[in-house]
């Protein structure tokens, strides 16, 4: 059951996809108008990254807020990735957050390997914080069929590769989404 989202609530997700959109920025996983973040608020909307910014030059008032059935409720344009984004808050309801980047190791890795590879793992906390991280088959961004890709990657799983694509981490707050993000390109970074 959803409940009112103060207007506290809601600018303090906003700063928080600022914030973390800038340290994504920042680290190089994301380059140009690459990636997108999101947070499902308590209201069962959706906050997340508009189309065609830079994750690191994003302010609190571009900021799309969505629908469950992304139907756009205020802001700029959201990310085409809503398709990505609904099917993980659908899949999985206790999934608050949702970071989808474009690192380099970890996609090149996804490009590298069959459809249903499960991603080896060189570090105890990608089996601690993430689980089994399978790459999903290519499907063109913004694409329903993206969302079902990603659906079946994160069922058990708080990441999934995307083939020729990128991550998509999940977590209880986007400090967990991100966290994943980062778990899933330290372990490429290793397979490499």
């Amino acid at each position: 059951m959803s409940r009112k989202v103060t207007y506290a609530e809601e600018r303090a997700a906003r700063r928080e996809l600022v914030a973390w959109g800038k340290e994504l920025y920042d680290q190089r996983l994301v380059k140009g108008s690459g990636g997108n973040l999101s947070i499902r608020l308590e209201d069962d909307t959706v906050l997340m990254t508009p189309t065609g910014w830079f994750l690191g030059h994003m302010t609190e008032e571009c900021i799309s807020r969505i629908d469950m059935e992304g139907n756009l409720l205020d802001g700029e344009k959201p990310t085409k990735e809503v398709p990505l984004h609904l099917a993980v808050y659908q899949e999985r309801p206790n999934v608050r957050a949702v970071c989808h980047t474009h690192s380099i190791y970890a996609t090149a890795y996804a490009s590298s390997v069959e459809n249903g590879t499960i991603m080896p793992v060189y570090v105890p906390s990608v089996a601690a914080k993430v689980g089994p991280v399978m790459v999903t088959a290519f499907a063109f961004p913004g694409s329903e069929q993206l969302g079902e890709n990603v659906r079946a990657g994160i069922r058990s799983s708080n990441g999934t590769l995307l083939s020729n694509h990128g991550v998509v981490a999940v977590g209880k707050d986007m400090t967990a989404a991100v966290s994943v993000a980062n778990e899933i390109e330290n372990n490429a970074m290793l397979h490499f």
